[in-house]
């Protein structure tokens, strides 16, 4: 099957609720949609990011033809926003990419290291992981063609976002997988 027609299918995939499908390495890779501990980073991100940027979760990214993550969570400047019809957005746009880690060795793997990879060489500036296994968030940021840890801290610690965003993201509601809403 060529790369058009897998992409095509992909679109047209009609999931079922509670799962959640990616292309990555010209592979469909369907999961289960993450519980809400899992959501409240990107959540965050959708409800607090300022002008002149948005948050966007849920977006397919265009890193290459058969790898179209969907990210939990994007930053891009408001007027980059792509037209409502394009499915997968340019990574070109992109200021920041955010994931929150799951709880699989596979999904633990794919975040840390395969999807770190491959933004890095998309030239994806700013890569944040959050990581409710052990109530942690990395900041990573583009050096050449590979990211550099250049903060991180617990939940309930600000994260002070690169420029050219430079805004504040508050965690103090996000909780470990395990944790309590209370």
């Amino acid at each position: 099957m060529d790369n058009n027609a897998l992409i095509k299918m992909w679109h047209e995939l009609d999931v079922p609720d509670g799962l959640h499908v990616e292309l990555l390495d010209g592979e469909l890779v369907m999961q289960a949609n993450p519980g809400h501990f899992h959501d409240l980073p990107g959540r965050t991100f959708v409800r607090h990011t300022p002008e002149p940027f948005e948050a966007w979760d849920e977006r397919g990214l265009l890193v290459a033809d058969d790898y179209r993550p969907r990210a939990d969570a994007v930053v891009v400047r408001s007027e980059d926003i792509p037209a409502e019809n394009e499915p997968d957005w340019p990574v070109q746009i992109i200021q920041a990419v955010v994931e929150t880690v799951s709880t699989t060795r596979t999904a633990i793997k794919r975040d840390w290291e395969e999807k770190r990879e491959r933004y890095a060489e998309a030239g994806i500036p700013v890569y944040l992981i959050v990581d409710p296994n052990d109530a942690t968030w990395h900041l990573l940021q583009l050096d050449g063609r590979h990211y550099v840890e250049t903060a991180k801290g617990i939940f309930g610690q600000e994260i002070t976002m690169p420029e050219p965003m430079g805004f504040t993201v508050r965690t103090a509601g996000w909780h470990p997988y395990g944790g309590t809403s209370a």
